[in-house]
């Protein structure tokens, strides 16, 4: 939010996304370089939620001083309202909270839509192994990453490994162990998308 970690730019890149795919690597490798030098995805999955919201929170005040001149000077309803809203998000990201968790009515929603919040987001969660974990199912930071999860910003959460995925992508024949297909369609359900086939006669 300051600049640093994932960085301004990237920050304004996700507000135009739909949904997030949050990537949590939770494997130790001596020739993958981690930015805080040490493997520890609680710490990690603390500092991206704590940029993402601070992202929103520096939005938010920046429209609340706007809404708030507007009122002043000719007071419209639409201002009002609006400013109800903002200072009801504003409460939430300042305690930690997603506004995507929030009770919104519809006509709250309605103004929500209008701000790209990246806190009003699904999040699916990629946790990525190490092909033996992968293989075994287990891995020691499973647990305490959906403990803080369920903790602080629900959403599915599918271990892959980046390496498994790699080596099947380059096996023509067998792709039977692939995550992509439920990473794919968890893609669609967060976003409450319906996704079907269509065939015509020659298909057919």
């Amino acid at each position: 939010a300051q600049g640093e970690g994932l960085g301004n730019h990237f920050l304004s890149n996700i507000k135009d996304t739909d949904g997030i795919y949050h990537v949590v690597r939770a494997f130790e490798d001596e020739e993958i370089t981690h930015t805080e030098n040490s493997v520890d995805p609680i710490r990690d999955m603390e500092i991206i939620n704590s940029e993402l919201v601070l992202k929103d929170l520096e939005y938010i005040n920046n429209r609340l001083e706007d809404v708030e001149k507007l009122i002043k000077r000719t007071n419209p309803k639409e201002a009002r309202e609006e400013k109800e809203v903002l200072v009801k998000v504003l409460d939430l990201l300042q305690k930690n909270k997603w506004v995507r968790h929030g009770d919104w009515s519809n006509a709250e929603i309605a103004v929500l839509n209008g701000h790209r919040l990246i806190t009003a987001k699904s999040v699916v969660y990629l946790v990525n192994l190490s092909e033996e974990d992968f293989a075994t199912k287990k891995n020691k930071w499973l647990k305490k990453i959906k403990e803080w999860i369920d903790d602080h910003v629900p959403g599915e959460i599918i271990p892959y490994s980046a390496e498994h995925e790699r080596k099947e992508l380059a096996n023509k024949d067998e792709k039977k162990r692939s995550m992509l297909p439920k990473i794919i369609k968890s893609g669609y359900n967060a976003l409450d998308l319906i996704y079907y086939f269509t065939a015509g006669a020659d298909e057919v």
